[in-house]
C-alpha cells in the first residue's frame, strides 16, 4: 500500500513509519528537514509544511497514496505537556483542512489522525481532574485545535480514522484496550505507550474496523 504521512518527524510519527515499512508498505513524508531521515528502502520524503497546500499536492503526486496519516502536534516551547504553545491557534485544523482539500482532488479516500482522549465527545468522560487540568493549563489550546479537526474532517466527507490514545508514554507495543461509547470508564491514570499508538494507527491504515470512527485506546 501507498502511505503519505504528515508529520512523521514526530516522536509517534518516527514508529509509524517504521512499522508500516516493517510491514512492507511504500512511505512518503512531508517533512521540513529531510535531511533529518536516512534513505531508507520504500521511504521517499518530500520537503514541505502541511500548511502548504502546494508541498502537499507534490508530496500526494510523488507518494500516490490509497491513505494518509497524520501525527502532527501543536508545537511547545518545551517538552513539558503544559509548556506555551508556539504555534497558530488553528495549526492542526488548518493543516487538516489543507490536507483533506488535496486528498478530494486526488480522489484519495481515507485519512487516518492521531488526536487525544479528550477531544470531541470524550470529553465528559475524562476524568473530573484532568479536564480541570485541561482548562487550567496551556493544554486547552491544543484540545481547541484537535476539536477543530474533529469537527471539519467528520464533514468533510472523506473517510477518517480519528485515534485517541490517552496520555502517551515512551515504550515499544503492548496489549491495546480499546473502550466503547467514547472512552466511559477510562481510569484516571490510564497511559498507553507511543509503539502501541504507532501500531495501531498502522491496523487502521490496514483494516476497515475503525473506519469513520474515534476509538479511545489504553494499555
Amino acid at each position: 500500500m501507498q502511505v503519505l504521512i504528515i508529520g512523521g518527524s514526530g516522536r509517534t510519527g518516527q514508529l509509524v513509519i517504521e512499522e508500516l515499512l516493517e510491514r512492507g508498505h511504500k512511505v512518503t513524508a512531508l517533512v521540513r528537514n529531510p535531511a533529518a531521515f536516512e534513505e531508507r528502502y520504500n521511504l521517499q520524503v518530500v520537503k514541505g509544511t502541511p500548511i502548504n497546500k502546494d508541498d502537499i499536492r507534490l508530496a500526494v503526486k510523488t507518494a500516490k497514496p490509497s491513505v494518509v496519516v497524520v501525527t502532527l502536534s501543536a508545537p511547545r516551547a518545551s517538552d513539558s505537556p503544559f509548556a506555551a504553545v508556539t504555534s497558530p491557534p488553528r495549526l492542526m485544523a488548518d493543516s487538516n483542512a489543507n490536507v483533506v482539500a488535496v486528498m478530494k482532488e486526488f480522489d484519495i479516500p481515507k485519512i487516518v489522525i492521531m488526536q487525544a482522549f479528550g477531544v470531541g465527545d470524550s470529553w465528559p468522560n475524562m476524568h473530573c481532574v484532568l479536564r480541570l487540568l485541561m482548562k487550567k493549563s496551556n493544554m486547552i489550546y491544543q484540545y481547541n485545535d484537535h476539536n477543530l479537526v474533529d469537527k471539519e474532517v467528520r464533514a468533510s466527507g472523506v473517510g477518517y480514522v480519528l485515534l485517541r490514545p490517552v496520555r502517551l508514554e515512551e515504550g515499544d507495543a503492548a496489549p491495546v484496550k480499546e473502550w466503547p461509547s467514547a472512552g466511559k470508564g477510562v481510569p484516571l491514570m490510564a497511559a498507553v505507550t507511543r509503539g502501541t499508538v504507532a501500531k495501531f494507527l498502522v491496523d487502521a491504515v490496514e483494516e476497515k474496523t475503525w473506519d469513520n470512527t474515534a476509538p479511545v485506546i489504553t494499555n
